[in-house]
């Protein structure tokens, strides 16, 4: 197929966020045998005007993503977080492409007004929206045209090529890299807090979290994963189920040790044997102690989970489930994540 990529990835300023979700899709669907072109919606918003604004270059854009979808007559459109693409603009790509799917993904969690008000922009304007939420949260947005799905944070074998467990220069013990939310509570900051007041003599490497400035991108943020022994999997929410950031995949992924809080549930996928899981941060600050000490224990978990994750959760099966569901297909394989439809 020909897909038609519309989102926030790759143009002039997302080098440094190469790994991010776009990208994983964008190369899954093309191990699949399609071709994908990517627009990204923000920057051509930007640069269509004089003032170098979004907003201005907003009906310019609109215009750019209907004259590509003439050309290029795409068999399937794929919507990232592009809210500035207008469902007018689908509705005349529709016109332009008889027959041509649409999906619509969102990877942020379902506690945020904002992001349920993305959501909710394409209910019924596309054939499938995927969330990397599951459950029966997902049936809020139920619609006899759209199909709501689940699909798992995924991994990808040409970016997730860490394996820290097998590495004997490894020399972080426990690793955590996140922003802090602004303007409101953020439970993480606590956490982090926690461990940094608890943690002995463990070398720990926090990147922002409310702690300092360190966040990092790029190719040296795999550097960082590749070093490190643990990490905390921790979200913005834990009330969701199997919710989590990409930073669950990334982490176990490269072969890190994930600590995963119990809310989300991730053994009903992944078992009891891949990733240590905890209520408290008391909880929590014991078992990173006990786990620096046991080290053949550390290194038999962190691999487990690191092939599970790699076979379950790997991208170019999450981008064929997305393209049965939104083309009405039986499913090809046993998907190891709920494919329940709402």
């Amino acid at each position: 197929m020909r897909i038609l990529y519309l989102g926030s990835a790759q143009g002039f300023g997302n080098a440094g966020k190469y790994y991010f979700t776009p990208q994983k899709l964008i190369n899954g669907f093309t191990r699949l045998g399609h071709n994908v072109y990517m627009f990204n919606d923000r920057d051509y918003a930007r640069y269509s005007n004089i003032f170098r604004s979004q907003s201005r270059g907003v009906k310019a854009m609109n215009k750019k993503v209907i004259e590509m979808a003439r050309e290029y007559q795409p068999h399937m459109v794929v919507l990232g977080h592009c809210k500035n693409i207008s469902n007018e603009t689908l509705a005349e790509i529709r016109k332009i492409v008889p027959g041509v799917r649409m999906m619509y993904r969102n990877v942020d969690p379902l506690h945020s007004k904002d992001n349920l008000a993305d959501i909710r922009q394409r209910v019924g304007q596309v054939e499938g929206i995927f969330i990397t939420t599951a459950g029966d949260d997902l049936a809020q947005f139920s619609h006899p045209n759209t199909k709501v799905c689940f699909f798992p944070n995924p991994v990808d074998p040409a970016l997730e090529v860490m394996q820290a467990f097998a590495n004997p220069n490894a020399d972080i013990d426990f690793l955590f890299l996140g922003s802090v939310l602004r303007d409101q509570y953020d439970h993480r900051q606590d956490t982090v807090h926690y461990i940094m007041r608890n943690a002995g003599d463990l070398k720990l490497h926090i990147g922002g979290a409310g702690v300092n400035d360190g966040k990092v991108f790029g190719a040296a943020y795999y550097d960082l994963l590749g070093r490190s022994k643990m990490g905390l999997c921790m979200n913005k929410t834990e009330s969701f189920y199997l919710y989590a950031s990409g930073r669950m995949s990334q982490y176990m992924a490269s072969g890190m040790l994930g600590f995963i809080p119990e809310g989300p549930r991730f053994e009903d996928i992944l078992g009891n044997d891949s990733f240590v899981s905890y209520k408290t941060d008391e909880e929590l600050v014991d078992k990173i102690k006990y786990y620096a000490k046991n080290d053949a224990e550390r290194v038999k978990i962190a691999s487990t989970g690191y092939y599970k994750i790699h076979d379950y959760f790997m991208v170019d099966k999450v981008c064929q489930y997305m393209i049965e569901r939104v083309f009405d297909a039986p499913l090809s394989m046993e998907y190891r994540w709920p494919t329940k439809v709402y």
